[in-house]
């Protein structure tokens, strides 16, 4: 073998050894850039539809018709469950409960006119004639709170794994493509699409508690 050869062979060598960890590791990054699209997907919030102001004005007649089996039935998620999220005034911390069901509802409801915008509660400790809400209406919004993921995480801090990485996943889900309905003088809770169908996931029992 001649000199000449002994060269080429070892050229191409170094050639195809230099390109092969390049292209696995383009193949990487386009494979990671793929999962984190998949991950911004999985918690867009979609926009309202009449699909969910249909749903919305269902449980509105359910709770209406006092119709608490028919709720359970039809908008809890039997995976997911219900989250509550609570009030401890004696601690002056909040806190929540994972259920299986809702326990029990009210039938006051004063309107079927969805409204897509926020409304105030006012505790109003020094006026009792400014106390309650300050509109009239059911009222959607994208304004909901990291309530579950941030008790996950401040309870992790003090007790290691308490809740696992897919439950602090599925509470992201509940808070970042959820929205708050509000019922004045009735219920306040989050809507959710799971398994393309709209489901309450999570009740706040926080944003009209005016204990201290």
């Amino acid at each position: 073998m001649t000199i000449k050869s002994i060269l080429t062979i070892i050229i191409l060598s170094l050639f195809i050894s230099a390109c092969a960890p390049k292209n696995l590791s383009q193949d990487s990054m386009i494979n990671s850039e793929k999962n984190e699209l998949l991950v911004k997907k999985e918690i867009k919030r979609e926009d309202i539809s009449a699909t969910l102001l249909s749903d919305i004005n269902y449980i509105l007649f359910l709770l209406k018709q006092n119709d608490l089996d028919g709720l359970n039935n039809r908008f809890i998620n039997k995976q997911y469950g219900i989250y509550e999220i609570l009030k401890n005034s004696e601690r002056n911390i909040l806190y929540f409960e994972k259920k299986l069901q809702i326990d029990e509802i009210s039938n006051e409801v004063d309107s079927f006119d969805i409204k897509q915008e926020e409304a105030v509660f006012d505790c109003s400790p020094n006026d009792d004639a400014n106390y309650g809400w300050n509109k009239e209406g059911v009222f959607i919004s994208a304004n909901t709170k990291p309530y579950l993921s941030d008790l996950m995480k401040n309870t992790n801090l003090h007790n290691i794994n308490t809740y696992s990485q897919e439950d602090i996943k599925t509470a992201n889900i509940i808070e970042k493509t959820s929205y708050e309905v509000i019922v004045p003088y009735n219920m306040i809770f989050y809507i959710t699409k799971l398994e393309n169908q709209w489901f309450i996931t999570l009740i706040d029992k926080v944003k009209t508690d005016c204990s201290e």
